[in-house]
């Protein structure tokens, strides 16, 4: 009888642990700020549990595993949770000790399978989740540093001599501010001169400029373009395959933008973005105890411009030779109609026609000429890896030109392919047809093995057919300060192979081609030299085909007049800028003694690279006078979520000729606004908080909301987002201790 009943209480103890283990995998939706996603999660009858390995990570904490479970870290938490026993590499974490420990920031809809994260939780970091949201909206750079205006300075003149085989060729330009405005000359055979006056602020007219041509022709223009370049907000995801474990960087003008690590089998994905016209982007690798960074493959995106709904650019030029009028109106975020009007002489010209982006990775842009009705067409489509961009033009219902380029890289592999057909008058009554097509394969591996094979294929099509023949194929290493390449290629002229390469050496690089040429049994080859000195610089070329041997030299530099007389290479060195980001602590928006550079915010510059000096501040120089560049302060390096750029993450600045400019960017500490609204009459998650009719912060289902804000002066507004009817509106002040503020909807009228 004992035994009997000790196999009884064993057997009823193995049935509770085999049915404890049973679990039921549920999908679990979590709704955060701006976003929702999909976490796994099981249910064993009595409780459940999420896997912790996605619900952090969404939540925007950094994951490290541990012996006893999983730890989730931010800047200002760090929680600690133990994993359910069960088989398999995930870490599963009772709904019950998250709840207990993130308290009322997450709210569990057990019937529902949803999971809430409150938009005013303190136990994560809200506003960093908020800044995840990615968005397809273009709108101008929000602050603008505009240049140094002066009756009469700044000047600065360019130099260039240049010899070849028709001659000496002496060149000259000079740019400078004169009455508060600037002013370009190029002084050479045919000279002309632009002097340009901008209002930054205003909307309807931002920009006038006069001028002469090299033509000799005179001419003013007017247009109300913003002046601050537009960005697009929008993020490439790039998959790729690298060595095991590599560390993978993406890198565009310089700065580095996403950096991830390759799983066991090389595979990883890069977040980059693709900013307002072409994104050139550079994907670095270092394997896995590899001595440097080495860069594999280059990209070239680019996105369209598109006009914000609702608003009207125009640009009127009129000259004694020609006038214009361009027109652009956004219909839609995905969709800007354009129009011209030109007058060549008595001969008026007019066109019609559209730019769409109708999916994310696709546009179209068309446009139609009257009354020759001649028209053409771009299509650009870009994917993770690879672009195709399509252009035909063609006259009525005749296509007459076609151009295909298209780029994909997969791993260490890059293939490019060109194509053309097009159509040509061979005769007073007959076209003839064309058609070009040229394949290119690179391969870059991670040991520093180069080749390179393409072939071309030139086919006319008239009273007979003729086609022409060309392939290449090269082969070498790439050494940190050398690249070196043995080729082989023949067209229909020469058969050749030799060797070439590039050595650079610091400042000076010289480039080398050598190869025999095996049907006209002779030596060819070219030789370029480039060398920078303080006094300017040195570009000298020579090469020997079959014809016999050309050489031309090229020196350039600049002078700066009016501050100090100086040479400098390239015209561009004294063009710089330094940007100070600093902590402003009494919030006067200037740079006090005791107020510190902040050395570990980075920021972007769209057109070029940054460098650190010893103070802290970001410095770039050889910019061209006048252009305007657009700084983006990279939100993930501040370290005290509560600083925010007074200048908003975006601003431009325009580069003065012969100056240094010091830009000031005052990091000014946020205060904590949090709110709720009573006297509900409808779902809570209908709402949403307008400030200054611009920002919008979400509501939580318990009357909810918080907002970080400077010093100043509000006005918040509460919308119900399905019939955007305002219901309230309160004037709040902002100081420098955090604000508290109720808003009742019963006592409004």
């Amino acid at each position: 009888m004992r035994q009997w009943m000790l196999w009884a209480m064993l057997a009823f103890a193995i049935l509770r642990t085999a049915t404890a283990q049973v679990l039921m995998e549920v999908p679990l939706l979590l709704e955060l700020p701006g976003n929702e996603r999909l976490i796994r999660a099981w249910y064993d009858g009595e409780e459940f549990l999420v896997e912790g390995s996605e619900l952090f990570p969404a939540l925007g904490f950094t994951v490290q595993r541990t012996e006893a479970g999983l730890e989730a870290l931010d800047a200002l938490h760090r929680y600690a949770f133990s994993c359910s026993p069960s088989p398999g590499p995930s870490c599963k974490i009772l709904m019950d000790d998250v709840l207990d420990r993130l308290g009322s920031a997450l709210h569990f809809d057990q019937n529902r399978l949803h999971l809430t994260a409150s938009s005013v939780a303190t136990a994560f970091d809200v506003r960093s989740l908020r800044t995840r949201q990615r968005s397809w909206a273009e709108a101008p750079g929000p602050h603008l540093f505009g240049r140094t205006r002066s009756v009469w300075g700044g000047m600065m003149v360019n130099w260039q001599l240049r010899r070849d085989a028709f001659g000496i060729h002496p060149s000259l330009r000079l740019t400078g501010s004169v009455l508060h405005g600037s002013i370009e000359a190029d002084l050479n055979r045919g000279h002309s001169w632009v002097y340009r006056y901008d209002w930054p602020e205003r909307t309807w007219l931002t920009q006038i400029e006069m001028g002469r041509d090299a033509n000799g022709f005179v001419g003013v223009s007017i247009t109300n373009m913003p002046l601050a370049r537009q960005r697009l907000h929008r993020v490439q995801n790039l998959r790729g395959q690298s060595a095991p474990h590599a560390l993978v960087q993406a890198v565009v003008s310089g700065e580095v933008v996403d950096q991830v690590q390759a799983d066991a089998e090389g595979h990883y994905e890069l977040s980059t973005p693709a900013w307002y016209g072409t994104t050139k982007l550079e994907v670095r690798t270092q394997p896995l105890g590899g001595r440097r960074m080495q860069s594999d493959h280059h990209y070239l995106f680019t996105p369209t411009s598109l006009v914000p709904p609702g608003k009207v650019f125009y640009q009127l030029r009129a000259s004694e030779e020609h006038s214009a009028l361009d027109l652009q109106y956004g219909v839609h975020p995905r969709l800007t109609l354009q129009s011209a009007l030109a007058l060549h002489g008595r001969h008026p010209e007019a066109s019609i026609g559209f730019t769409m982006n109708p999916i994310t990775f696709l546009v179209a842009d068309t446009k139609v000429q009257i009354p020759s009705a001649h028209w053409l067409t771009t299509l650009q489509l870009w994917r993770s890896g690879g672009q195709v961009m399509v252009h035909l033009d063609g006259w009525r219902r005749q296509l007459q030109n076609l151009h295909v380029n298209a780029s994909a890289s997969k791993g260490p592999v890059s293939v490019l392919l060109r194509g053309t057909r097009s159509s040509f008058l061979a005769s007073f009554s007959e076209w003839g047809q064309r058609l070009s097509l040229h394949p290119e394969v690179w391969l870059h591996a991670y040991s520093g093995l180069l080749m390179q094979a393409s072939w071309d294929v030139d086919r006319l099509h008239h009273v007979e057919k003729e086609t022409h023949h060309r392939w290449r194929f090269a082969t070498g290493w790439a050494f940190p300060q050398l690249r070196i390449m043995g080729f082989a290629t023949q067209d229909y002229i020469q058969k050749a192979y030799g060797v070439e390469g590039i050595l650079t050496l610091g400042g000076p690089s010289l480039e080398f081609r050598v190869g025999w040429d095996a049907d006209h049994q002779t030596v060819v080859g070219s030789l370029s030299l480039q060398i920078s000195s303080p006094f300017g610089s040195l570009f000298a070329r020579g090469r020997r085909d079959t014809h016999g041997i050309s050489n031309s030299q090229q020196i350039q530099g600049s002078v700066h007049l009016w501050e100090t007389v100086r040479l400098a290479p390239y015209g561009h060195q004294q063009s710089a800028t330094e940007l100070r980001i600093f902590e402003d602590i009494n919030g006067n928006g200037l740079q006090d003694p005791a107020e510190p550079i902040l050395s570990h915010i980075d920021a972007e510059l769209y057109q070029g690279g940054w460098s650190r000096l010893r103070t802290g501040a970001l410095y770039v120089a050889y910019l061209e006078p006048y252009q305007r560049y657009q700084v983006h302060i990279l939100e993930a390096s501040i370290r005290d979520p509560a600083l925010h750029p007074a200048t908003g993450l975006e601003f431009s600045f325009t580069a003065d000729p012969g100056r240094s400019k010091i830009i000031h960017v005052p990091m000014q500490r946020l205060i904590p606004v949090v709110g709720k609204i009573t006297g509900l009459d409808r779902t809570p998650l209908r709402l949403k908080i307008f400030l200054n009719q611009s920002e919008v912060t979400d509501v939580y289902r318990d009357g909810g909301f918080a907002l970080h804000l400077r010093p100043g002066h509000y006005t918040l507004t509460v919308v119900d987002i399905l019939d955007q009817d305002p219901l309230a509106e309160k004037m709040i002040e902002v100081g420098i201790d955090p604000l508290h503020v109720v808003i009742d909807l019963e006592k409004i009228p």
